[in-house]
């Protein structure tokens, strides 16, 4: 199967000048990322489509809150492991990024990686999410794998984690509706990662 490193419709004007860099760290992953075991053992074409294309779609959500809000949001990647949404979107966009995960061995591979990709704006760092979700406000937080959205929504009604200026990007699947509650609304993003392949996004915001 031949390796065809495209860009959706929806990325190619933003995204097309980071390309370079994004194959870097594509070859990172199929190399260093499978032989550490940050990820399994898969196609370049699979870790292009659902690694790097579904996180450029949370970096064009990211772009798009930041611009309408004019606002700088710290952005937390939960759960990290190969720095996966964290790396592209630090990539493609100036912000801070902090790539938290617990296992020690993780981080030390990313801060390697930071150095290799000359990452100023990303910061890998072993932190339990429990602490980052008690101190944190005025955030984005980000979530390939860590967590279903249900469980997230759980979580945020029992710590009351409300007005604290919260907005989670959790990778989903077509079951999540759009959801309304008197705390927190949930809306969900559908987007092609190729030709033929959607793949969901659920953007949970305080009310």
């Amino acid at each position: 199967m031949s390796f065809e490193p495209q860009l959706p419709e929806w990325g190619l004007e933003k995204f097309e000048k980071h390309k370079e860099r994004l194959l870097k760290y594509h070859s990172w992953l199929v190399d260093t990322g499978i032989k550490t075991g940050l990820i399994s053992n898969k196609s370049k074409q699979f870790v292009w489509d659902e690694f790097i294309i579904h996180s450029l779609y949370f970096a064009l959500l990211i772009n798009k809150k930041t611009e309408e809000n004019h606002e700088k949001l710290e952005i937390f990647d939960i759960g990290t492991g190969a720095g996966i949404p964290g790396i592209p979107i630090s990539i493609v966009q100036k912000g801070s990024v902090k790539l938290i995960d617990i296992k020690q061995k993780r981080i030390y591979e990313l801060e390697r990686l930071i150095k290799i990709l000359n990452l100023r704006n990303a910061i890998a760092k072993k932190e339990d999410a429990k602490s980052i979700f008690k101190n944190v406000k005025n955030s984005i937080i980000v979530m390939r794998c860590y967590e279903s959205t249900s469980n997230i929504l759980k979580m945020l009604e029992n710590q009351n984690l409300i007005n604290k200026n919260l907005t989670f990007y959790i990778s989903s699947n077509a079951k999540t509706l759009e959801k309304f509650n008197n705390l927190f609304h949930v809306k969900q993003e559908k987007f092609l990662i190729n030709k033929n392949n959607f793949r969901y996004i659920d953007v949970i915001t305080d009310m």
